[in-house]
């Protein structure tokens, strides 16, 4: 893997239900009151820009949640 192996992943669920890993995921810099709780990331599934959250992981299966690692996205826009 690259780069994004040494840093810590976060596991995010796009609109289109889609799991996957970003490193780009700052909750703290815009708060909820700007653009809402979800953030803008290009989905590496779908390959579209989608809103994107958290996921709760202890709602993942191990498999969900090891598919949601290998998947990470590029390009975080908001």
């Amino acid at each position: 893997m690259g780069r994004g192996s040494m840093e810590q992943r976060t596991v995010v669920r796009c609109a289109e239900g889609h799991l996957f890993s970003t490193t780009t995921f700052p909750m703290q810099n815009l708060g909820p009151g700007r653009l809402g709780p979800g953030r803008l990331i290009r989905c590496p599934q779908c390959g579209r820009l989608r809103s994107s959250v958290l996921a709760d992981v202890r709602d993942l299966s191990t498999a969900q949640l090891a598919q949601a690692m290998r998947l990470e996205a590029a390009e975080f826009l908001a």
